[in-house]
């Protein structure tokens, strides 16, 4: 999920699951300690990568697993959001999702393609984004 603003706006939406809402407060956290533990530091865009489920136990583990401020593999999903935000200024969050799939793909007909060919060593090989309404309704 993409909001305008910051984490605290991204956490305002109501129809957060807990356990995206968990992953989105381990990473405002994450970004704080790493604010806190080097002054000054500025990103134009952040990004963190969130693991969650359950461990041989059973037990429900969930954490961040690295950030990432560079462009990478949610870029394609990060710009999506960025023109439907700047198509719809009303909008204050979007969904947003980037796939890279290997192999015959069923590509949906609203995904935004990056990429869709063969690649000489993967072969065939699919890069693209979808977007989603706030309320799971697709754009």
């Amino acid at each position: 999920m993409l909001a305008r603003g910051g984490f605290d706006d991204l956490l305002a939406a109501r129809d957060l699951s807990a356990p995206l809402r968990a992953a989105i407060d381990q990473a405002r956290r994450y970004h704080q300690a790493v604010r806190e533990g080097f002054p000054g530091f500025f990103s134009s865009r952040v990004n963190y990568d969130v693991a969650q489920g359950r461990n041989a136990a059973g037990h429900w583990r969930s954490g961040v697993l690295e950030q990432s401020w560079r462009v990478g593999g949610a870029t394609g999903a990060e710009i999506a959001a960025l023109e439907v935000f700047r198509r719809a200024p009303e909008r204050r969050a979007v969904r947003a999702s980037t796939f890279e799939v290997y192999g015959a793909a069923m590509v949906p007909p609203q995904a935004i393609v990056a990429y869709r060919g063969e690649d000489p060593e993967v072969g065939p090989l699919a890069k693209y984004a979808l977007i989603q309404n706030h309320d799971s309704d697709t754009t």
